[in-house]
């Protein structure tokens, strides 16, 4: 799915804040810099942490999946909620900055990209207003040679600042000097507070159909979540994080949706659990994940099915699959 052009017409890179006090950047940062849990950056996929970056840029994190320092994921779809980390204790000034975007957090990592290293150009799919969440960056430590590079600009970011960034469109980094050049990242769910720090100027051009906004969760009753529990086909396409779901029946995976430990969980063969969370009507997002891809369970008249269904902006794309309810006692 491509981004729409409208979204595409907006700048690559705007500033939120430029207010942030330095100094007390730089005791949190003193505090944080002697951890024994910088490690280099690794990926996730599918519930599984994946190989480490091949370069030179290790992660703190504050943030992560069951508050796990050692995680230097962003994570994902899973079973793991986000929480703090104990060293995000450690950085109260941090952690007021964050608390005051208002809006759900994911991970929260330091990075730091080590002097004479370069990422090749790439994309941070899928992150962006289309996909529900957003990547914001605070600029702790830097150098006239640490250069972020989109839409063939070169950013400098400085301390002091908090800056949002188009990360799913192509972009580099490098860094030329002669010290790590360290950014606070956030990854961050999009809602009306979150935006209201963007630029006037970027809101009045910015399309609300092309947002995926975040719904707050409507817990389930006990006997509601085993109400919900049902077995059916899924698409292979469904299961694959950030790509649009294709209704090929030759790919389907067998899946049920289950009560578990006070929740729904969503199990497909071969791949990782997910928890389900409620939006109100039968639908559901995944835990870890944004409305980008939503199922909707609708099991209680004469022909029970599930709705799968994945969106960016205002483009979306749904599959259909009958269900079979599975006896509750």
């Amino acid at each position: 799915m491509q981004e729409s052009g409208s979204l595409r017409n907006l700048p690559a890179a705007v500033m939120l804040r430029d207010d942030l006090d330095t100094d007390r950047l730089n005791a949190d940062l003193a505090e944080l810099s002697g951890s024994e849990f910088w490690a280099l950056q690794q990926s996730f996929e599918d519930g599984v942490v994946g190989e480490e970056s091949d370069v030179d840029w290790k992660v703190l994190s504050l943030r992560a999946p069951r508050g796990d320092v050692r995680r230097t994921d962003p994570g994902g779809p899973g079973r793991d909620w986000f929480d703090d980390t104990p060293l995000m204790a450690k950085a109260p000034y941090l952690g007021q900055i964050l608390s005051e975007l208002g809006t759900e957090l994911r991970s929260v990592r330091l990075m730091a990209l080590a002097p004479g290293v370069s990422v090749a150009e790439h994309s941070d799919t899928p992150i962006g207003l289309p996909y529900g969440y957003v990547r914001l960056h605070i600029p702790l430590v830097t150098n006239p040679g640490a250069v972020l590079v989109m839409d063939g600009a070169e950013q400098r970011w400085q301390p002091g600042t908090l800056w949002y960034a188009d990360f799913d469109r192509p972009h580099s980094v490098r860094n030329t000097g002669d010290r790590a050049r360290i950014h606070l990242v956030a990854d961050c769910a999009t809602n009306d507070r979150l935006l209201g720090l963007f630029p006037e100027s970027f809101r009045a051009q910015l399309p609300a159909s092309d947002i995926a906004y975040y719904r707050p969760v409507l817990p389930l009753t006990p006997p509601e979540l085993a109400e919900f529990s049902c077995r059916f086909a899924i698409p292979f396409s469904f299961m694959e994080w950030g790509l649009p779901v294709v209704d090929d029946q030759e790919t389907d995976l067998v899946a049920e949706v289950a009560a578990e430990d006070g929740g729904l969980v969503l199990r497909v063969e071969g791949r990782a659990s997910v928890e389900l969370l409620h939006l109100g009507a039968g639908e559901f997002r995944l835990l870890g994940w944004s409305e980008e891809r939503l199922l909707r369970l609708d099991l209680f008249d004469d022909n029970p099915r599930v709705e799968l269904s994945t969106r960016r902006g205002r483009r979306r794309q749904v599959v259909v699959r009958p269900a079979h309810r599975l006896a509750t006692v």
